[in-house]
């Protein structure tokens, strides 16, 4: 069967040239066909010798290696990869590697390094025809690793699944773990694909991994298909097709069909109908386990909490996650078939979220040195915009700043006013300082960055003039919620995309910016532009203009806040005099070259991203006790386990006895206890429980104390000696 589509998202060829050949994707299905068969007969339809006849120097082979189990269907099946390795050198391509680079975080595994994971799953370095091959490290640094940006032949071979918050992983969601900087899967997909897109991709459909826990738990069923395409969206494309989702559904494929789409022509050769018996991640389980995914500390650390592993193969490198896996995994295992399991995932997922966020606001509110700043790359293309529309933002601006020039200040040196929804304001101020020197040590390319609650973002030049000087570029910019106070009620990062020109004469410079994108819809607009101006003392005068209109959390959109003035100018100018007062301190800071910016870089192992020791033993006591419910017969039982006194207490809970005497040194001796002759039943020990407890409460309240005192200074200072 074949389906001819067309996509406007991707630019056809100029006129007069021979139109290309349609962008093919190929669905192969044959139950009981032996796979080597089935992959022999993908490639054949895919066209893919002929593309490798075309591309020469190495081939480079990036399979799926998120093995948590040693099952096949947890990964690419080695034994497909190893057949392929056969196919090439049958073909004479001897230069062959298989790349390493797993898309999920598992830092918390032991046997995780480059060379153990391939070894303990199934790849045997040797192909069945004897071809040896390596294994080599794909991991980014600064940049995508050169062995795959170099490579003659890049191979794509995805595993097809489900996912725990993303729906499904394929092609495009198997590219993330080859991008440098990693922070979030939609933007490091999306810069491979930019940056350095597979030639050809693969999805092992053989033995595809569903179920409602996604990744985390993973069901096999024989699917008996494979997929193949050079393009990776119109692979999965398909892919989700046969899963009976939407393509849009993951947000690491849907922000690269917004940006880059499908191509133009293309040609769907094959079945798309769902696979039988097929099950997808519920809609509230995905969203659920996306909130606490996306948190800074707990989304991190409760990756472990969550996934079935082979604790033989990849036992779990702490106590505490171990004892939190044990109950949460086999949880995991039952989504689909117990409502029960399902409801209590939904819950932990949400309460997870929740106790990060208030970790987050706390942060944001009163320690903004504790936060992770952000890499984000722009996910706009700034070639997509023409020279006139950077320079046009000169003229857009224009009759916004007009109606703030005969407005009076007020007594914090600003002048604002709303305008179709959203606030236009302006402020200024002259440093005392020579404008040559000013502008030497601060650039103005850079205003954005410098302004108060700049958390991250990126920059990319688009065009310089004659002396070098950016006068075109494009930049994405992350703040704090504005007010700060905004992230107790939901508030979101602002997150927006920018275009933006910049002008030099002398005196002056001017940057002005006007906002195409917002990637997670925290703005509706936010132009403006800053300019540096000599005044007639030589000083400068630092102007600041904007015109902004955040997306309000739900709290808010209740009700009109513009219906009461006297509470809504109040915040407004309030707000918008900490945020001056805060770019001009950064501006200051820069000229003098100290570091102003909030927020701390990111590092792998930086103690700020890990929850407070106390609350993961808390976790994991909780974990333990539920873990531990069927073996405990009543509420006597359970008192007795938790407090840790066993059978070992005297019936009735009587009183501690007291020491025959103290020696110098402190210790207290005692003399020996006849055993009872009488077991204590069920509720003496919760007596006893209850008794012990209320006797060591202080004491315990006190050690807890001094031990969250110590987790707490340890945060706050991970370089400090103990």
């Amino acid at each position: 069967m074949g389906i001819d589509a067309g996509n406007p998202l991707r630019s056809p060829g100029r006129r007069g040239r021979k139109r290309p050949e349609p962008v093919r994707v190929c669905v192969v299905q044959r139950a009981g066909a032996p796979p080597a068969v089935l992959l022999e007969e993908v490639l054949d339809a895919a066209e893919f010798w002929r593309l490798l006849e075309a591309r020469r120097g190495p081939v480079v082979i990036k399979p799926d290696l998120d093995f948590f189990e040693t099952v096949p269907h947890g990964g690419t099946e080695p034994a497909l990869v190893e057949h392929l390795i056969d196919l090439l050198h049958d073909r004479g391509r001897t230069d062959v590697v298989v790349g390493e680079a797993r898309n999920e975080a598992d830092a918390w595994l032991h046997n995780r390094d480059p060379m153990v994971v391939p070894d303990l799953v199934g790849y045997r370095f040797v192909t069945p025809k004897g071809r040896p091959y390596e294994v080599v490290d794909l991991r980014a640094g600064a940049m995508i690793h050169e062995r795959w940006r170099n490579a003659g032949c890049r191979i794509n071979f995805a595993k097809n699944k489900t996912h725990e918050d993303c729906y499904f992983a394929l092609c495009v969601h198997n590219l993330a773990g080859l991008a440098p900087a990693r922070r979030v899967a939609e933007d490091d997909c999306l810069r491979v694909l930019r940056e350095a897109p597979p030639h050809f991709n693969l999805i092992d459909a053989l033995t595809s991994a569903h179920g409602g826990a996604g990744h985390r738990a993973p069901r096999p069923l024989a699917t008996h298909a494979l997929i193949a395409s050079t393009d990776a969206l119109l692979a999965d494309w398909a892919g989700a097709a046969r899963m009976g989702l939407d393509p849009y559904a993951s947000p690491v494929n849907a922000a690269a069909l917004h940006a880059i789409g499908l191509p133009r022509d293309h040609l769907i050769d094959g079945d798309l109908s769902p696979y039988p018996l097929w099950r997808n991640v519920h809609p509230v389980l995905a969203r659920s386990a996306r909130q606490r995914n996306r948190t800074e500390g707990l989304g991190i650390l409760s990756a472990a909490w969550f996934q079935t592993v082979d604790r033989e193969r990849f036992p779990l490198r702490d106590f505490y996650s171990d004892r939190i896996n044990a109950f949460f995994a086999p949880l995991m295992m039952r989504v689909d078939d117990n409502p029960r399991s399902f409801w209590f995932a939904v819950g932990a997922n949400v309460l997870l979220a929740r106790v990060d966020g208030l970790i987050q606001a706390q942060s944001t509110l009163f320690s903004k040195d504790r936060l992770r700043r952000r890499v984000a790359p722009l996910l706009i293309d700034p070639a997509a915009f023409p020279p006139s529309a950077y320079d046009g933002i000169v003229a857009e601006l224009a009759p916004y700043e007009q109606l703030l020039q005969h407005l009076p200040p007020n007594r914090s040196g600003l002048r604002w006013r709303h305008v179709d929804g959203a606030i236009i304001f302006g402020c200024e101020h002259v440093f005392p300082i020579p404008f040559e020197k000013f502008t030497r040590r601060v650039d103005i390319t850079r205003a954005i960055q410098y302004m108060n609650d700049y958390i991250g973002g990126a920059t990319v030049a688009v065009r310089q003039d004659t002396r070098g000087r950016v006068v075109h570029q494009a930049e994405r910019n992350l703040y704090l919620q504005q007010p700060n106070w905004m992230v107790l009620f939901g508030g979101e990062v602002i997150d927006v995309e920018k275009i933006q020109c910049i002008t030099y004469a002398r005196g002056r410079q001017v940057i002005r910016w006007r906002t195409v994108a917002s990637p997670n819809a925290s703005a509706l607009v936010d132009d403006g532009c800053v300019s540096f101006t000599r005044t007639a003392e030589g000083q400068t005068r630092v102007h600041v203009f904007a015109r902004q209109q955040f997306a309000l959390p739900l709290t808010f959109r209740l009700f009109d806040i513009d219906l009461a003035p006297g509470l809504r100018d109040p915040i407004i100018e309030s707000a918008y005099a900490t945020f001056f007062a805060g770019t001009m301190a950064n501006l200051q800071a820069a000229y003098e070259g100290r570091d102003f910016r909030i927020g701390h870089d990111a590092e792998a192992d930086s103690p700020r991203r890990a929850v407070p020791r106390f609350l993961a033993t808390g976790a994991a006591a909780v974990a333990e006790l539920l873990r531990q419910r069927h073996s405990a017969g009543n509420v006597g039982d359970v008192a007795a386990w938790l407090f840790g006194t066993g059978s070992a207490l005297v019936a009735g809970g009587s009183a501690a006895p007291a020491p025959i005497e103290t020696d110098a040194m402190g210790f207290r001796h005692f003399a020996s206890t006849p055993a009872a002759n009488v077991t204590p039943g069920r509720d003496d020990q919760l007596v006893a429980g209850i008794a012990a407890l209320a006797r060591d409460a202080p004491d315990f309240i006190l050690g807890l104390a001094d031990a969250v005192r110590h987790d707490l200074d340890r945060m706050a200072n991970p370089g400090a000696s103990e």
